[in-house]
């Protein structure tokens, strides 16, 4: 395609369109314009499958079962011809497109009648490209050039989309006559048409042998799907589904696609399919089936033995996922030779109680697994939390926090990609709770770095691996728990106009504020105590990847703000120094006989200093001065000492 151009000198019209590709079914397709996508050897957009696999007659291999045959019943390929038509019936199945993507409310979509009758029908392309050219330019102006967005023919009719303001120079031109027929020209509600939504009738013979396999293959009794050794299934070796790797793979996906749409609900598919089989297939890695955790998530039973899978790297794609599996069958697997498979299994998959016929884990334990795992709405919302049915925002919080408290490598994984930003803003006034060291050769701020800086743009954080490396340089954190609200300020609202991941039209993502405070621990310094925050993020959907992301959504930019943690401070007490116990009297143990009457900043500091003796949390602390020791030191730690054994682990900072 030749590069666009710009208008000509004083003429304000649109440039001349480029040649347009147009779509099957006499028509054309939705299209969008300087987009050359990479293909495969079949000619399909690639897939970017993993390369290898050495497993015979298997998925893997990409070849024949030893005892199949070609349709003309000899050994050897089917001809690149019948494979490529194979592929592009598969291709109507494989999802990709833009498929139950909404129009942009920015957008318009327009019918246009006439063009089937008009003298461009002769065109290569029916006319359609002429067509476009030509309602652009006449709608353009010498201030303002019209461009047609998407377009498609669907019978006598072509629809178009454009910009809503764009959309009355495009209406005035109905009654206007192309290539001797006149123009009718209509705004329209009605979704428009896509190529998906024409099923060739190969295509849909494809889709009726893939069904009688499956059909064979289902056990309703067990509620099993067995498509274990497809390579020795004589329908799939006829259609030349293992001619390649690429077309063995796109057509397992197709297979466990087409499972899942038998079942109108998900309630139903859980119920109906319970086990999958995909044992002797020849599989070196999971990736080449890695649709199945897509398409059939909920299953309880699994079977992957007798292939070649030699290490946890090669299962760790579906790490996370299927978090109902039960029982998982890895026998034949180089794999089951490493002593800490069953181990990392049992953290990977949270309901899983049984390895290759071994009870690895009581239901009580999974219980305590599954606990968190499906957080609930928070118990109070805020005012300002406007999060819709799905609960996103409430949702997401509850998940951040604890996981950036505990495992910040797999929070950056899950949620953020290689547009993701961060920030910190140091708001450093004291350093009187805690020191800012650790965090001011990382802060953005302007105010004290000026606009010029260049660390304005290097302190901008681009990329999960990037952010999740300067994570760890961080000190440890323990935010409150959710069961808390009163610790938590949550604001959310929609945010409009993102680009849509897919390069179709625009999104809406969320805008979400959350204010609050955290305990610190930096164990190389030995401090502890608190800061508040504001933790900004804008959220928006997940970029299509293969396999797909964790989450339907993406944090696109997550911005820090960290202040002094400063209590109700008496004007009449001078605050301490950091970590310097301040003298509270003790005599001779006995604390006073009524309560002490301490001012916030000097209970803060004790508090500071029992987290830092003790390694409890602020909570704890607090309650261990306030009680009986009646905010005397040495008293709280005797009594820390003598209950040390009956506290908990979440009493403690790094308590795991």
């Amino acid at each position: 395609m030749a590069p666009p151009t710009g208008p000509r000198a004083g003429t304000g019209r649109a440039p001349p369109r480029g040649p347009r590709a147009t779509g099957g079914g006499g028509g054309g397709g939705i299209q969008k314009r300087r987009v050359n996508p990479r293909t495969d050897r079949d000619g399909d957009v690639s897939m970017d499958a993993s390369a290898g696999g050495s497993g015979r007659g298997g998925l893997a291999s990409g070849g024949r079962g030893r005892g199949s045959r070609d349709a003309r019943g000899g050994r050897g390929a089917v001809n690149s011809r019948t494979s490529s038509r194979v592929v592009q019936n598969l291709q109507n199945y494989v999802s990709g497109g833009p498929v139950g993507k909404t129009l942009s409310k920015n957008m318009a979509t327009l019918k246009i009648h006439g063009m089937s009758n008009s003298k461009a029908t002769g065109n290569p392309d029916g006319g359609l490209r002429s067509l476009l050219t030509f309602l652009e330019r006449k709608a353009s102006s010498k201030d303002k050039a019209i461009t047609i967005g998407k377009s498609i023919v669907d019978g006598d009719y072509v629809w178009i989309t454009v910009r809503k303001d764009d959309a009355p120079e495009i209406l005035r031109l109905n009654g206007f006559t192309y290539a001797g027929a006149p123009l009718t020209i209509t705004e329209t509600s009605e979704r428009m048409p896509r190529p998906e939504d024409k099923i060739s009738k190969a295509a849909e013979e494809t889709k009726q042998q893939l069904t009688s396999v499956l059909a064979r293959r289902y056990n309703p009794e067990l509620k099993l799907l067995d498509l274990s050794s497809l390579g020795t299934d004589a329908t799939l070796s006829s259609m030349g589904t293992f001619n390649s790797k690429d077309l063995a793979e796109k057509a397992f996906k197709v297979l466990v696609v087409i499972a899942s749409q038998q079942y109108k609900t998900a309630a139903e598919k859980r119920e109906g399919i319970q086990a999958v089989s995909l044992a002797s297939n020849g599989l070196n890695d999971v990736m080449q089936v890695f649709s199945l955790a897509h398409s059939l998530p909920d299953i309880k039973r699994l079977d992957l033995s007798s292939n070649n899978l030699d290490s946890l790297s090669k299962i760790a794609k579906w790490q996370h996922r299927f978090q109902h599996l039960e029982e998982l069958h890895l026998t034949g697997n180089p794999i089951t030779t490493q002593p800490d498979f069953v181990a990392e299994l049992i953290k990977w998959f949270p309901s899983l109680q049984n390895i290759n016929g071994q009870i690895v884990r009581s239901p009580q334990e999974v219980a305590e697994a599954l606990k968190g795992m499906h957080p609930t709405p928070l118990p109070q919302f805020p005012s300002n939390l406007r999060d819709g049915e799905a609960n996103v925002a409430s949702i997401f919080v509850q998940v951040f926090f604890p996981m950036f408290d505990t495992d910040r490598a797999r929070l950056a994984a899950e949620f953020y990609d290689n547009d993701s930003w961060f920030s910190i803003q140091a708001i450093a006034n004291s350093g009187r709770n805690l020191p800012w060291k650790t965090y001011l050769k990382y802060s953005r701020n302007v105010h004290k770095l000026g606009e010029k800086n260049p660390a304005t743009v290097q302190r901008l954080f681009t990329g999960g691996n990037l952010i999740a490396d300067m994570w760890k340089a961080l000190p440890s954190t323990r935010h409150p728990s959710m069961e808390n609200p009163g610790a938590w300020l949550i604001d959310c609202h929609t945010f409009p106009n993102l680009a849509d991941p897919t390069g179709y039209g625009f999104a809406t993502g969320l805008l979400i504020t959350v204010n609050g405070q955290f305990e610190e621990s930096d164990a190389t310094e030995n401090l502890y105590g608190k800061r508040t925050f504001t933790r900004t993020f804008i959220l928006g959907p997940s970029k299509p990847s293969n396999p797909p992301p964790v989450h339907p959504y993406r944090v696109i930019s997550d911005q820090l703000t960290l202040h002094d943690w400063t209590p109700a401070e008496s004007p009449a007490v001078q605050a301490p120094v950091v970590n310097q116990v301040p003298q509270v009297p003790v005599a001779n143990a006995v604390p006073p006989a009524g309560p002490v009457i301490l001012d916030d900043v000097t209970k803060n500091q004790l508090i500071q200093e029992v987290m830092k003796r003790t390694g409890m949390t602020a909570e704890y602390s607090e309650l261990c001065l306030s009680g009986t020791a009646n905010w005397n030191f040495e008293l709280a730690l005797k009594s820390f000492e003598e209950q040390r054994a009956n506290l908990p682990p979440t009493a403690f900072i790094n308590a795991v």
